[in-house]
């Protein structure tokens, strides 16, 4: 949730407030049925109400557009929280006749906006800062507020919601950690794809035209197929081998992950000890489930 201008609020309606009304508002009174209470505490229910809807939201949207597990679990720990939180928020609400926020405000909408068009890791990244950012400037403001609150029940509620948001800030670093290492791996090069033995002093890299109708031998020499092509599939490499068949009869095309193959002596490429028969158990190749290979 955002309560970045909560501080700013209290200290501008502390300046601005007449001593009277300021004597007034030390104690909420009964008015009517409903309480009268200090504008102070209107504003920390205004904007936590308004932050927790926030928090929601963009859990929601985590779920759905995410790429990381991790950020997916963190949105959803985000909804199942805040939203139990805003429940009892509204109660005291009710009670008091505060009438709290139903919807974004216009900045927050904006915000969510413009991560709804994001996705996968571009996504990851941005909303993690973001959750990071938020939780630091909560924890702050609910600890001020605790200091400075004037409403006992409004109080409570701060100091009960402190250690969870506190755990959030932590958890909410710990996935931005996470979400970082990621996005580095990402950005190294594919050792699947690299040359044992690179020339020069640079590390080598396979290109399409190489791998082409190269073999595919176990590791005890036996030819177990031919690379045919090269694919991708949920992000994932893959090599398309033939295999079986006599003379081109009958062969049979095979997907198999090409963080499996690597590169011998004799430039054929090595697998682990699967058998030809082995390998044409495979399920058959369909290309309408794989995006071609760009390097």
């Amino acid at each position: 949730m955002a309560l970045r201008h909560l501080l700013a609020g209290v200290a501008v309606v502390a300046l601005t407030a007449p001593p009277a009304l300021a004597q007034d508002t030390q104690q909420p009174q009964v008015q009517g049925d409903q309480m009268q209470v200090a504008q102070e505490d209107m504003d920390f229910a205004t904007e936590a109400a308004q932050g927790g809807l926030m928090e929601v939201r963009l859990g929601e949207l985590a779920q759905q557009q995410a790429k990381d597990e991790g950020v997916k679990e963190f949105g959803q720990r985000m909804v199942q929280d805040h939203g139990e939180a805003n429940a009892k928020l509204m109660q005291i609400a009710e009670q008091k006749g505060i009438d709290l926020p139903q919807e974004l405000s216009d900045e927050a909408q904006a915000a969510h906006d413009e991560l709804q068009q994001l996705s996968g890791a571009e996504f990851d990244e941005a909303y993690m800062d973001e959750m990071v950012s938020d939780h630091e400037d909560d924890v702050a403001a609910f600890e001020d507020y605790v200091e400075n609150a004037q409403d006992q029940d409004l109080r409570a509620f701060a100091e009960e919601s402190l250690p969870t948001l506190q755990e959030h800030l932590e958890l909410a670093r710990q996935t931005q950690e996470q979400v970082v290492a990621a996005g580095d791996a990402e950005q190294q090069p594919d050792p699947s794809m690299a040359a044992d033995e690179p020339t020069e002093g640079e590390q080598g890299f396979v290109s399409l035209e190489e791998v082409l109708g190269s073999s595919v031998v176990n590791e005890n020499g036996e030819e177990v197929g031919t690379i045919e092509d090269l694919v991708i599939k949920d992000e994932v490499h893959y090599a398309v081998l033939s295999v079986g068949g006599f003379l081109g009869l009958s062969e049979k095309e095979v997907a198999i992950p090409l963080d499996e193959l690597k590169l011998g002596e004799d430039e054929s490429y090595l697998m682990s000890t699967e058998t030809e028969g082995q390998l044409e158990e495979l399920p058959e190749y369909e290309a309408t489930q794989y995006q071609p290979y760009q390097r």
